[in-house]
């Protein structure tokens, strides 16, 4: 028999897939990164399933990529070694809500659109929801170390997660943070010794596969609003922020997204033809504050007071035209600002100390001169200390797709010489990440002792074959 008939056969009927016309959506992510080549796919319904399929893979030497929705733009669930694709959308359930420990226990396979809508009749939301929308998945979210509403409050959503249920790759369990002690169950993190949480959020599937997840929860903001303020220049605009996140006045915002000087000029002489270009700002700040009523108002207050001693003047106009309605209507960030209008998108996201905004908005101006046959953008979202930056190339696939991989490629290195960080990793960041020597070793020495055959998504991080 051949091993996947071996694996199949751990799943009910209808559960494997290997037949090349069922297994081609399986192949990419929404990544540049090459696709692979999967050579089975399976979809487990629950936790003892998938440690008995990674305990199969082991033994078999066969590759693992488990994947969510597929949404991500890293290339980390791209099976380029072949092998097994764990479909994890199977698992899909919340498995408990508990408004008294504030904690909400849920399966990887949960999207950000089903949890919210359970966890709004409690008054409750998540910390993090990711910027690529309601169709995400939470177990996907947390393998990446997702950003995006809540952030400029709670950083990433790694910072969110009160522990972990993970199979490791020889089929066995391991529970983290005070979960990890027999009956205690999820209400706090950093437990009985080390943070072992952390080393599976951000992993792309390398270490383990994620079965159960603890988030915490938080009361629904009160009242919401939304404003934008100005800037001359990126140095202004990147001082404020750097006040703004070291004065803490960040309570009572829930997103804050940065919009350079193209996007600023594109968005408002698109809807607005009449307005005078020179009289537009190089930088805006879009800014989404949610709480009790009178500290929004508070908290704006300061915020545009200290705004105004960096230049910082309120955009109302922006804030009509195009954040206010991208905020309350919750539409995915990148359809609703008209980027395709080409065939796909490749994104490379970075974090970014503050003060390293200017370089980073320049870079990607340099990168518009450079290489003008692809459309670009640059995105920039507020968090409680630093920044994650995206910069955007929209291309035709048919014909550029082998020039734009070269071009991205180039570009994460000259992203890393100015400063920034590699971030939502993969594939995408292989090479870079392989580059950072000391982590790099300590990362394959853990890897070596979780999955010593070596089959839990090779080339995720720079680590195994690619």
């Amino acid at each position: 028999m051949s091993w996947q008939t071996d694996i199949a056969a751990l799943l009910p009927p209808g559960l494997s897939w290997q037949e090349p016309v069922d297994t081609l959506a399986y192949r990419r992510d929404t990544s540049i990164v090459s696709p692979g080549r999967p050579e089975l796919v399976v979809r487990p319904q629950d936790a003892p399933t998938v440690g008995r399929v990674l305990a199969a893979a082991s033994r078999l030497s066969v590759p693992v990529y488990s994947r969510g929705a597929g949404s991500m733009y890293a290339g980390g669930v791209n099976p380029q070694a072949s092998g097994l694709v764990l479909d994890m959308s199977g698992l899909d359930r919340i498995l408990d809500i508990d408004a008294v420990k504030g904690v909400v226990v849920l399966e990887p396979g949960v999207t950000f659109g089903a949890l919210l809508a359970a966890l709004e009749p409690f008054g409750q939301t998540i910390g993090i929801v990711p910027s690529t929308g309601a169709a995400g998945t939470v177990g996907g979210a947390v393998s990446a170390h997702a950003l995006g509403t809540g952030s400029p409050r709670f950083q990433s959503m790694g910072d969110q997660v009160a522990g972990l249920e993970v199979a490791l790759a020889d089929g066995s369990f391991i529970r983290t943070g005070s979960a990890a002690a027999h009956g205690a169950g999820f209400f706090h993190r950093y437990a009985i010794g080390p943070d072992l949480t952390g080393l599976f959020i951000g992993a792309d599937g390398t270490l383990g596969v994620i079965t159960k997840i603890a988030l915490w929860l938080h009361p629904l903001p009160a009242h919401r609003e939304t404003a934008c303020l100005g800037f001359a220049d990126y140095p202004s605009a990147a001082a404020f922020i750097g006040e703004l996140q070291r004065k803490a006045l960040l309570e009572n915002v829930w997103y804050g997204a940065g919009y350079d000087a193209a996007a600023v000029r594109g968005r408002l002489l698109g809807a607005d033809p009449g307005l005078d270009p020179a009289t537009l700002p190089r930088f805006t700040l879009g800014l989404d504050y949610g709480g009790e009523p009178d500290a929004v108002t508070r908290d704006r207050t300061r915020i545009e007071a200290l705004a105004a001693h960096y230049g910082g003047r309120p955009q109302p106009r922006f804030d009509e035209l195009y954040f206010h309605n991208l905020r309350r209507d919750e539409l995915y960030w990148y359809s609703y600002a008209g980027y395709f209008a080409k065939s796909r998108c490749a994104m490379v996201m970075v974090s970014f100390a503050t003060e390293t905004l200017p370089a980073f908005l320049d870079q990607a101006q340099r990168w518009r001169e450079r290489h003008p046959q692809f459309t670009w953008a640059s995105a920039t979202v507020l968090c409680r200390r630093g920044l994650h930056g995206a910069v955007l190339t929209f291309y035709e696939e048919q014909h550029q797709w082998p020039d734009v991989q070269q071009v991205v490629d180039g570009c994460t290195a000259e992203l890393v010489a100015i400063g920034c960080v590699p971030y939502k990793s993969g594939k995408l960041w292989a090479d870079q990440v392989s580059r950072l020597t000391e982590y790099h070793r300590a990362l394959t020495r853990i890897k070596a002792a979780l999955d010593p055959a070596g089959v839990l998504a090779p080339g995720n991080l720079g680590l195994g074959s690619q």
